[in-house]
């Protein structure tokens, strides 16, 4: 069993079509899904115990720090952005000007759709049945959700997962990413560049607090975030450009990656006033920048176990929602004492593990096979070998 274990995170390690994997990308990944799955397990234990507690829940420290996990979706923009203008930004800053727009949709498609059409036909499935619902009412809502239309069209979160806008979010930017990438790291000089990126970001942020992108029916797309996903630029031309891919390390770094974190979850709430935004897409800068940058904060995120559990972060976000859902049905009358951070503590001992276990499971079911840029050619050759056989 030891070694079985021992061995998963190299089981679970990602198939990259890059020459080499990032791994604090995949650390960051971590941290990211891990504020995501607190925020969603405090929210629906909340919501559905019977305990009496000792104090009011919102004047609870770890309960105000769990419901901060929202920030874990912008830690998830910031990667998207680093990560798409990666290969652009490479070609670019090294005098290459082809656009293989063709061969970067099609492996966005093949990589992130097959798994993503899987869980929400068995969601939807399981919706219909279980909450007695309406087949051919949410059909179209099912379409919506597999086409990522979902927000744009019906101006609301899904109701078979409603965690999958920001996968809408995401694919909006995927279509905008090489453009982006194209136009700014067409600027040969790094200085202006950058400025140009963080002139970009601020405008955009000023024109999205006067128009408020941040509310309906803009909140739902990618005019409230793109902020974010061009943040994750400025930190690619940085390592591009300045690290050379190896960053110098300085215990230093560890500690604004820890003070930049914490004022983070300070800072953030549902007032979105333009200081505090200001502040949050700032702070998000240093930290990610830190990280990287640490050795402690490095060698955290860069644990092969941490690494590992990032890794399959898109399967665990695909299915963490409804399993909290389900758990919330068993566990709703389970109470530790009457204070929050115990029962909460105990509920979480339950819910990560069992997270834990489903997406290990699914992920290597349903998405690491899709990781194989070449896995349509493969299922092409299987059927025409099968066809020929049968002739």
């Amino acid at each position: 069993m030891f070694e079985i274990l021992n061995r998963l995170p190299d089981r679970l390690k990602r198939i990259t079509t890059g020459a080499e994997l990032i791994r604090e990308i995949d650390g960051l990944r971590f941290i990211a899904i891990f504020t995501v799955l607190i925020q969603h397990l405090h929210e629906r234990f909340v919501r559905n115990t019977i305990i009496e507690f000792s104090s009011p829940v919102e004047d609870n420290v770890l309960a105000f720090v769990a419901t901060r996990g929202f920030i874990g979706v912008y830690v998830f923009f910031i990667i998207s952005g680093f990560i798409l203008a990666l290969p652009f930004a490479a070609k670019r800053l090294a005098g290459q000007t082809e656009m293989k727009l063709k061969n970067y949709y099609i492996r966005r498609l093949t990589r992130l759709e097959p798994p993503y059409i899987i869980w929400m036909s068995i969601m939807f499935v399981a919706f219909v049945i279980f909450k007695h619902q309406s087949f051919a009412e949410y059909l179209p809502h099912y379409f919506a959700n597999i086409t990522y239309t979902h927000g744009l069209i019906y101006q609301g979160w899904s109701l078979i997962n409603p965690a999958t806008w920001t996968l809408e979010v995401e694919v909006q930017f995927y279509v905008l990413a090489p453009f982006l990438a194209w136009g700014f790291f067409s600027i040969r000089n790094k200085v202006t560049r950058r400025i140009c990126v963080t002139a970009f970001i601020f405008l955009f942020m000023v024109v999205q607090q006067y128009f408020e992108f941040f509310r309906l029916p803009y909140y739902l797309t990618v005019l409230g975030y793109l902020h974010y996903f061009l943040i994750g630029f400025i930190l690619t031309d940085i390592y591009l450009v300045d690290w050379k891919v190896r960053p110098r390390r300085n215990t230093i770094f560890d500690f604004l990656a820890l003070a930049s974190l914490v004022l983070v979850i300070l800072i953030w709430d549902w007032e979105f006033n333009f200081p505090d935004r200001l502040a949050e897409a700032v702070l998000f800068f240093v930290f990610f920048y830190s990280v990287f940058r640490g050795n402690y904060a490095n060698r955290f995120v860069t644990n092969r176990w941490i690494m590992s559990i990032g890794g399959m972060c898109y399967t665990i976000y695909l299915v963490h929602l409804p399993l909290a859902e389900f758990l919330m049905i068993l566990t709703r009358n389970l109470q530790i004492t009457n204070y929050y951070e115990v029962n909460l503590f105990v509920q979480a001992l339950i819910f990560l593990p069992l997270v834990f276990v489903v997406s290990v499971i699914a992920y290597l079911l349903f998405e690491k096979p899709f990781m194989n840029k070449d896995w349509p050619k493969a299922v092409l050759n299987l059927l025409s070998s099968k066809t020929r056989s049968t002739l």
